[in-house]
């Protein structure tokens, strides 16, 4: 494939739009890897390469990169399906397949990628279920005392998400001015935990703190302090016993989840109890979109709209329909 696109260049012609090659789809997946490794934000590469590993290679591995059909990726994706893996996560292997099959068309590899022909699983939009007032008042209630306090309520105040939470510094925060700067998140992967950039450039932002959540982390301050951490410059304001990063599967399991039982709530996860409900709250209480979008990270107004815009209030006609038939 080298020797002719070197020929087509140097003729001064046009590169030919697809190259024959025997590349096997794993051969391909391999040099594919290397090519976006360093592209990837951490935790989205290994999410890749467990799709790979456990869904695209038992089924393609051997099969030359050039016979590649729709009926054999739709077949794929239909025998995932029987073995009970949900409409999403079908989604996201035909995501990384596609992906990687937009590389193998701008290297010439093949002549087109296959996946645009084939139609993935759709799936339903999640419901949302986010604590009601009376059942936030409740959660809150119900973890005070609890080490990770003050974590459940900037996260519920704020809409943080678990990884930037994790990832907050005691630099970031000025108890004075009340106002915290989301400038990291703790990644918890298969390597161990590291600190990186926020999910997207909106991430990065600020947030103005409550005079509960303020109390909160004065308290939780003093505690670490009791413990002998340290509580001023680029440490982390949420800790395990030990001083290290806090561990969000030891969080939810051994917190978080016995503090819904406690509480006599639902179960749900992290996110919904806190993140969303965050954003309901302040919708429902009138607070500009535009301003909880901000304070939440959002990639957009817009995208605050359409996740969240039946919590405004005033949802609906308002009476219209009735007066007007009147």
């Amino acid at each position: 494939m080298a020797e002719e696109l070197a020929k087509a260049m140097a003729a001064e012609e046009d590169p030919p739009a697809f190259v024959p090659t025997n590349i096997t789809v794993g051969e391909f997946l391999v040099q594919y890897e290397d090519a976006v490794r360093d592209t990837m934000k951490r935790r989205s590469f290994e999410t890749y390469l467990d799709i790979v590993r456990l869904h695209v290679l038992p089924a393609l591995r051997n099969t030359k990169l050039k016979d590649l059909t729709r009926k054999q990726v739709q077949r794929m994706y239909a025998r995932k399906r029987d073995e009970g893996l949900s409409a999403a996560r079908v989604r996201r292997i035909h995501g990384v397949l596609s992906s990687a099959l937009n590389h193998a068309l701008r290297w010439r590899l093949v002549e087109h990628n296959v996946c645009k022909e084939v139609s993935p699983p759709r799936v339903p939009p999640p419901e949302i279920r986010p604590f009601s007032l009376d059942e936030a008042k409740r959660f809150l209630a119900t973890a005070q005392g609890d080490r990770f306090e003050a974590l459940y309520v900037l996260g519920m105040t704020s809409g943080m998400r678990l990884g930037e939470l994790g990832g907050l510094f005691w630099s970031d925060v000025d108890l004075a001015r009340r106002v915290l700067y989301v400038q990291r998140a703790l990644i918890t992967g298969h390597g161990g935990q590291t600190l990186e950039s926020p999910k997207t450039s909106g991430s990065r932002r600020g947030i103005s703190l409550t005079a509960k959540v303020v109390d909160a982390l004065l308290r939780h301050r003093k505690q670490q302090q009791a413990e002998g951490f340290p509580v001023e410059g680029d440490v982390l304001v949420f800790t395990n016993r030990a001083g290290n990063p806090v561990n969000p599967s030891h969080l939810l399991y051994r917190s978080f989840k016995p503090l819904l039982k406690r509480a006599g709530l639902p179960d749900t996860t992290f996110h919904a109890a806190t993140r969303h409900t965050c954003c309901c709250i302040l919708l429902m209480q009138g607070v500009n979109p535009k301003a909880v979008s901000l304070q939440l990270g959002h990639s957009s107004v817009a995208f605050t709209l359409q996740k969240y815009a039946h919590f405004l209030p005033g949802f609906g006609d308002n009476g219209a329909m009735d007066a007007a038939l009147s």
